[in-house]
C-alpha cells in the first residue's frame, strides 16, 4: 500500500486533513483513503502513525494473528524488532471540585500554579482554565486546568486535594485527574468550520514557554532541585525585624528545627526584603518537601495563615 501524500508545515495550515490538538500542541493527519491517523514530529520532521485499537485490527487482519505486526529481522540477534510506536499524548489536565462560588479565574490560576506551569492557549496566550458555569451562567464550583507537564498532575493530586482553597475556608476542595470521553470523528463540514492556526504562531508559544520553564531535555536536576525547594510565606513581617534584630538569627534556627521533623533540610534563606515573610527551605528529597507542604506543621501555622509551596 502506498505511503499517504503527506503535507509539509506550511501547508498544514491550509490542509483540511490536518488538525492541531491544542492540548497538546501536535498535529494530527487522517489519511482520507483508511481513516488512519498519523502524528507529526517536530524534532524528526516527520509523520508516525497513532496507535489506535482500529489501527492495531487492521494490521491483524493482515496478518492474521492476535498478536502485534511481526517487525524485520535482526541480523546480529536474529530476533525480531517490533515497529517503532508514536509516543502516547499524555493527560495534563485536572478536574477540581468544590471551589467557592465566587472564586475567580486568577485565583485559580494562582493556587494550581504552585505545582507547575499551566498550559497557555495558543490563540490568547492566556492559561487554560475553564470555570463551570450553568445554564443562568454562575458558577457551578468545579473548573478544568491543563498544566504543561505531566508531573504536575500527580504533585497537584498529592498537595492540593482535599486542602482548603482559601485559608479562611471550612471545606474543602478536590482534585483529581480529568477524564475526557473519545469523541466522534468530525466530518468535512465540521473541519472546515473549524478555526485554522498558524504554525508558526504555535511553535513561537512552545519556545516561549520551554523558555521560561527551563524544562530542556537534560535539566531534570534543575526540575528537581525545585521540587524538593519549599517556599514558606508570611513566617515573618517587615515591622517585626525592625523591631527586633536577633529574628534573623532566630528564625532560620526555628524553622529548620520545626521542618527537621519532616525531613532532611540541607538549607534555609531568609529573605528579610520580603513583604510576604519569605523564607526558602531546600529539603534532601522530594518527599520530605511535599509532606512539608501538605501538613504544614510549622509552629502555629494555621493562626499566622504561613503558606507551603513549592518553588
Amino acid at each position: 500500500m502506498a505511503a499517504p501524500n503527506f503535507p509539509k508545515p506550511s501547508e498544514f495550515a491550509d490542509d483540511k486533513r490536518v488538525q492541531l490538538v491544542e492540548e497538546t500542541g501536535h498535529y494530527i493527519f487522517t489519511d482520507p483513503d483508511d481513516g488512519t491517523e498519523y502524528e507529526y514530529d517536530n524534532e524528526k520532521g516527520a509523520w508516525f502513525p497513532m496507535w489506535n485499537e482500529s489501527l492495531v485490527e487492521q494490521q491483524q487482519s493482515v496478518y492474521g494473528t492476535e498478536s502485534l505486526p511481526e517487525g524485520d529481522v535482526d541480523g546480529r540477534s536474529g530476533k525480531r524488532k517490533l515497529p517503532a510506536q508514536s509516543k502516547k499524548r499524555e493527560n495534563t489536565s485536572i478536574y477540581i471540585s468544590g471551589l467557592p462560588l465566587d472564586a475567580t479565574e486568577d485565583e485559580v490560576v494562582e493556587f494550581f500554579s504552585q505545582c507547575g506551569t499551566i498550559m497557555p492557549d495558543i490563540i490568547t496566550n492566556k492559561p487554560k482554565v475553564k470555570l463551570y458555569r450553568d445554564d443562568t451562567g454562575a458558577l457551578k464550583g468545579d473548573a478544568l486546568v491543563t498544566y504543561y507537564k505531566q508531573p504536575s498532575v500527580q504533585l497537584a493530586l498529592d498537595i492540593l486535594d482535599d486542602s482548603r482553597f482559601r485559608p479562611a475556608d471550612s471545606a474543602h476542595i478536590r482534585v483529581q485527574q480529568a477524564e475526557f470521553e473519545p469523541k466522534a470523528p468530525l466530518g468535512d463540514a465540521d473541519k472546515a468550520k473549524r478555526p485554522r492556526v498558524d504554525s508558526k504562531l504555535v511553535q513561537k508559544r512552545i519556545n516561549q514557554l520551554e523558555k521560561k520553564l527551563d524544562w530542556f531535555e537534560g535539566a531534570d536536576d534543575i526540575a528537581e532541585r525545585h521540587r524538593r525547594t519549599v517556599i514558606l510565606k508570611h513566617m515573618f513581617t517587615l515591622e517585626e525585624l525592625e523591631a527586633d534584630v536577633t529574628l534573623l538569627l532566630d528564625l532560620p534556627e526555628d524553622v529548620r528545627s520545626e521542618c527537621e521533623k519532616l525531613g532532611k533540610v540541607t538549607s534555609v534563606k531568609v529573605y528579610d526584603k520580603s513583604d510576604e515573610g519569605v523564607v526558602a527551605v531546600k529539603f534532601k528529597d522530594e518527599l520530605s518537601a511535599r509532606a512539608c507542604v501538605k501538613a504544614c506543621t510549622i509552629a502555629k501555622c494555621w493562626e499566622n495563615k504561613i503558606q507551603g509551596i513549592t518553588y
